[in-house]
């Protein structure tokens, strides 16, 4: 399965074939509260993008609805 698309058709989750992280700051900020330059904006883009292409692997594979974290992280 590819990890990019894999988890394209989840409600709630990125479709990182379509996503645009530099709509998505332009649209978002302002709602937050932040006022970004363009240079600013450009960065913090490129920033979310790393973050959807790092994560699309991690949410690719299904956790079960009765999953239950682990008590105690021993790494």
């Amino acid at each position: 399965m590819d990890s990019g698309t894999a988890f394209a058709n989840i409600p709630g989750m990125i479709d990182t074939e379509r996503f645009d992280p530099a709509a998505y700051v332009d649209a978002v900020a302002p709602a937050m509260g932040f006022r970004f330059s363009p240079e600013r904006a450009k960065a913090v883009a490129e920033a979310l993008a790393l973050v959807v292409r790092v994560a699309a692997p991690a949410l690719a594979h299904p956790v079960p609805q009765d999953a239950e974290p682990a008590p105690l992280f021993t790494p």
